[in-house]
């Protein structure tokens, strides 16, 4: 639907947030191989790992994957919007740069529980950038109370990336309040993260200030529990000319339907306009 649909709705890229597979098995990366792949040629596409993605039978005992093996950094090393990876030769952690109608967007995706150092080259990143707005992507972000995960005074939060073996090391994850803490409330020109990873009804929102004066929009989408394991439901944003503010929806191709409720449908202020803007009004 997306690769048909990206004239007609203007895609400019899509964003994974994780748990492209559920075992991280070759059966199943095989599925999100000839799935993915039906996307190339007509829009680019980030993605972000989740837990299920990492370590023997999707367990994040580790961050072995086979992702890399099925989706190669050489398969878009070339095209004009790859930016970098932390890890040369590996995709797990990368940032894109898409021009887009409404100026250019920096893409980060980042893994599931991101470790210190995978922070600090992050941070990098959009320092040697500042003039792009940015949207982080990441698993593990928000939880469906809409609090950002917090190990330290939240340890009643289900799923936390303190509760895999990725975590059995110091600095070897970070949760979403110290992602915040530590790169996220230090630059303005992050206007959105987006994630999944929780269950109970799957929805997370809220927006917080930035050191600068600025406000992220930080938002929870995940369907995995409701019917048909998600139905194919997805998240469109829609820019707005000036820039100013995103639509967000949700749709499902699969059955073609839309949820229009307030957790589901809604607008976000955006604090970067797009140059020029003021001549449009």
């Amino acid at each position: 639907w997306i690769a048909e649909e990206s004239d007609a709705w203007n895609v400019q890229f899509v964003a994974h947030v994780g748990d492209i597979v559920d075992d991280n098995s070759a059966t199943q990366w095989d599925v999100a191989f000839d799935a993915l792949r039906r996307l190339d040629g007509h829009v680019p596409y980030v993605l972000a790992v989740g837990n299920h993605d990492l370590g023997p039978f999707g367990s994040a005992h580790d961050r072995g994957t086979l992702l890399n093996d099925y989706f190669p950094l050489s398969d878009v090393a070339h095209e004009p919007w790859f930016g970098g990876a932390f890890d040369a030769g590996r995709r797990e952690n990368t940032f894109a740069v898409f021009d887009t109608p409404t100026g250019p967007w920096l893409v980060l995706a980042l893994e599931f529980g991101p470790r210190s150092e995978v922070l600090a080259w992050a941070d990098g990143v959009l320092r040697a950038h500042p003039d792009e707005r940015t949207l982080i992507v990441t698993h593990a972000y928000l939880y469906s109370d809409d609090t950002r995960y917090d190990h330290v005074t939240r340890p009643d939060q289900d799923w936390s990336p303190y509760d895999y073996g990725v975590a059995n090391a110091p600095g070897a994850v970070n949760d979403g309040e110290e992602m915040f803490q530590r790169l996220i409330r230090r630059h303005d020109q992050i206007e959105l993260v987006v994630c999944g990873h929780v269950l109970h009804d799957g929805l997370g929102r809220r927006t917080s200030r930035q050191d600068g004066g600025g406000h992220v929009h930080e938002l929870l989408a995940n369907y995995q529990h409701r019917e048909l394991g998600g139905a194919g439901f997805l998240r469109i944003f829609t820019v707005s000319p000036w820039g100013d503010r995103v639509h967000v929806q949700t749709y499902s191709p699969y059955l073609g339907a839309w949820r229009d409720g307030p957790e589901e449908s809604f607008v976000l202020e955006l604090d970067r306009r797009r140059d020029g803007a003021d001549d449009l009004d």
